[in-house]
């Protein structure tokens, strides 16, 4: 497969004026990420972009909120959208979320994670304080209709199924909602487990974790959320169980998901993704299997986000994500990035459509990760448009970035 990239700096990290937190290994700077994008309107070049600076491991600050109305040329000068909000016991922050344009609904939803964080930064803690927010707006995003995402039969503490507020969480993470043609609305998530239930961990965050999708369906101005079945493995198998799952519809109305799982301390055993398919609206999914070529040869992947995105050009349905020359330890390396189409019939990656948007260049940290991506298609040239903080790159322990813009043009898409 030929591809042009022409890749910019998108939003320097200056532009923030963010400081970052410690971390406990010496890691510092403010790489911007969670570049989200989305048309405000069904029709028209008006977009919308959220996007925040992370501090710290998986510690947001601040959030922005800006406009184009020349399909991504200039931007209106951006505004604060959210800011930790000071409360007992710490501080409310928004941490990680995506856009979506219901295109037949006319109507840009935001979902968004926010949780209690009682220190500045990450701790287990979060895991167990962390809500959803559907946020809905029907004037392209200039104002938001704001609840907090709850499970049909559910409540405000015991929000979804197999959850608890103050005990374990389902969040989203690297998430792009998917629309089927029958009308529901696809939100892939990521559950995780109460700590009471395991012991032998050092942390939660290596306790396995489930994947899936809350299906939600439009009541008026809002949605009614259910929660698909969960997949996991052992964690013999991937260190942390499914994670960061990537959805899609295919030509013969199944669903694709695609999840990220992890070798992390596993000897032995490869990085590579999950699939697994749905035939029956993403209620129920069939058991996880290792994603491989359409030729059935193996290709490693690290503990990264990917994303499934189809192009209106061409039709064709395309995997973007890391696909490494050796098999990975855990999440490192991230790098390269690369674009493959899927065979739809085998659901599976074409091998030989496979082709890089970015690797290591001169000067780059040997350890620079370019895994941290958001992506959107330019309705009007079918190019995709790609955000991408590329972390690590000032290598040692600097993990200062800004958001580049990568513009990725598919020969035979225009």
């Amino acid at each position: 497969m030929s591809i042009a990239v022409t890749k910019t700096v998108h939003i320097p990290p200056e532009w923030l004026k963010e400081i970052s937190s410690p971390h406990p290994e010496g890691y510092f700077g403010v790489f911007v990420v969670e570049c989200n994008t989305a048309y405000c309107f069904n029709t028209g070049p008006e977009l919308m972009q959220v996007y925040g600076g992370m501090i710290a491991s998986d510690t947001w600050n601040k959030y922005f909120q800006r406009f184009s109305k020349d399909n991504g040329r200039t931007w209106s000068e951006p505004i604060v959208m959210y800011q930790p909000t000071p409360t007992a016991g710490g501080s409310i922050r928004w941490n990680e979320g995506c856009l979506f344009l219901d295109e037949e609904k006319n109507r840009l939803c935001h979902f968004v994670n926010y949780a209690l964080f009682p220190k500045k930064v990450l701790t287990d803690d979060v895991l167990k304080t962390t809500r959803m927010l559907e946020q809905i707006s029907v004037d392209g995003g200039k104002t938001f209709k704001k609840r907090q995402l709850i499970q049909r039969g559910h409540d405000e503490t015991n929000w979804a199924e197999g959850v608890v507020y103050g005990q374990n969480r389902i969040y989203v993470s690297f998430s792009a909602p998917l629309k089927l043609k029958n009308g529901n609305i696809l939100l892939p998530v990521t559950r995780s487990p109460n700590p009471a239930g395991y012991t032998g961990y050092a942390s939660v965050y290596h306790m396995p974790e489930d994947a899936g999708c809350m299906i939600g369906q439009w009541n008026g101005g809002h949605i009614d959320w259910d929660l698909s079945a969960m997949l996991t493995l052992a964690p013999s198998v991937a260190a942390h169980g499914l994670c960061e799952p990537a959805l899609a519809e295919m030509a013969d109305g199944s669903i694709l998901m695609i999840m990220r799982g992890s070798n992390y301390k596993l000897a032995g055993v490869s990085g590579h993704k999950w699939q697994s398919l749905s035939r029956d609206g993403g209620w129920t999914w069939s058991p996880p299997i290792p994603w491989t070529y359409h030729t059935g040869e193996p290709f490693f992947s690290p503990a990264s986000g990917s994303r499934l995105i189809r192009n209106s050009g061409n039709g064709k349905l395309y995997w973007i994500g890391n696909i490494t020359p050796v098999n990975p330890t855990g999440g490192v390396p991230r790098c390269p990035i690369q674009i493959a189409e899927v065979d739809e019939q085998k659901k599976l990656l074409i091998k030989d459509t496979v082709a890089v948007i970015d690797t290591l260049q001169p000067g780059d940290g040997p350890e620079t990760q370019l895994s941290n991506f958001r992506v959107y298609e330019d309705r009007f040239t079918h190019e995709f448009v790609l955000y991408l903080a590329r972390i690590g790159e000032r290598g040692g322990k600097d993990r200062t970035s800004p958001s580049y813009q990568y513009w990725i043009r598919i020969n035979g898409t225009t």
